[in-house]
């Protein structure tokens, strides 16, 4: 007989929360995704200033473009990731239920003359 014994079904719960964890990053992807702003949001200045004023507007910009594909980057592998976790701990869970049986061996048989 085993020493231990795996529950499961608390595999199953947590891989839920992984789910779900998914589910409720996606959203947050799309919103990243679709935010996006050009040079005249970062613009200040006057005429006087308006070369200089331009060109750093165009550099921040793009700045803040990079920032935010990384952003959108890193959510995405999470959730990717989440949702691997949660195949994972499922596929765990479900071959502990198929191997258990299996692995239950009566040493008495083995010992006994």
């Amino acid at each position: 007989m085993a020493d231990y014994k795996v529950v499961t079904s608390e595999l199953r719960k947590e891989a839920k929360l992984w789910q779900e964890k998914a589910d409720k990053a996606e959203p947050i992807v799309q919103a990243v995704a679709a935010t996006y702003l050009t040079a005249p949001a970062f613009f200040v200045g006057d005429l006087m200033t308006l070369a200089a004023g331009v060109v750093n507007a165009e550099l921040e910009a793009g700045q803040y473009e990079d920032f935010r594909a990384f952003i959108e980057n890193v959510l995405r592998g999470a959730v990717t990731e989440f949702n691997q976790i949660d195949v994972a701990l499922r596929r765990i869970a479900d071959e502990y239920d198929r191997t258990e049986s299996v692995n239950e061996i009566d040493l008495a048989k083995f010992y006994s003359v």
